[in-house]
């Protein structure tokens, strides 16, 4: 499950991805090993925050949203609510921090991270679900795989322009990345070698009037 939240509505994010607690006892107790793909589709509902009322109906078999992660910002347009939020691929919590994967790795030498993050559309009227891609005019491929998205708190619930979050491929390659929506000739990177910098915060500079001060 998933969540953000609009000036109006919280939006939550069902996947048909589950565990089998009745198999823990045959995997050490491990949940994440026992995870599982059901035949259904994603929905998603959206939580009126002024009356409580559910709007629900929206679902979709887009392969791209069969799991996701962090959600990193939603607000709405007209009859729309935006969301942008990290897809992965279904068991990856079981399969990425796998302790022996992890030892044992194999360098793939790939441009991209396995998540990718996606602009999905709701259509309040129509329960329309439309999936997008990531703005990516540079044309790097890690940009696009990004995960762990985090913006300025200020505009939460309602559209921001920049976005930061993590990439890693293959362990130990990992990368910050600075994301102009907008303009995405304008993105960024940072990484130096043997540093593992993990998820990232962003901290507005006192007195600061820009998004990304």
């Amino acid at each position: 499950m998933g969540f953000s939240n609009t000036l109006n509505y919280a939006v939550i994010a069902l996947y048909p991805v589950t565990m089998d607690f009745w198999a823990m006892a045959n995997h050490n107790l491990h949940p994440f090993e026992t995870i599982k793909k059901l035949d259904v589709p994603s929905q998603f509902y959206l939580m009126d925050l002024r009356d409580g009322t559910v709007l629900d109906g929206s679902k979709s078999d887009d392969p791209s949203l069969i799991f996701g992660t962090h959600h990193m910002n939603a607000w709405e347009e007209g009859d729309e609510v935006i969301v942008h939020l990290a897809s992965n691929p279904w068991d990856a919590m079981a399969e990425y921090q796998d302790i022996e994967s992890m030892l044992n790795w194999q360098e793939t030498g790939g441009d991209e991270a396995d998540w990718k993050m996606k602009k999905v559309r709701l259509n309040l009227k129509t329960r329309e679900v439309v999936v997008e891609e990531w703005p990516n005019l540079l044309d790097v491929p890690m940009l696009r795989t990004v995960d762990f998205p985090v913006i300025n708190d200020n505009y939460v619930g309602i559209e921001n322009r920049y976005t930061y979050g993590w990439v890693s491929i293959d362990y130990w390659r990992q990368t910050l990345v600075k994301k102009d929506l907008e303009d995405s000739r304008n993105d960024k990177t940072w990484s130096r070698n043997s540093h593992y910098s993990g998820e990232v915060f962003f901290v507005p500079r006192p007195g600061a009037e820009a998004e990304d001060d």
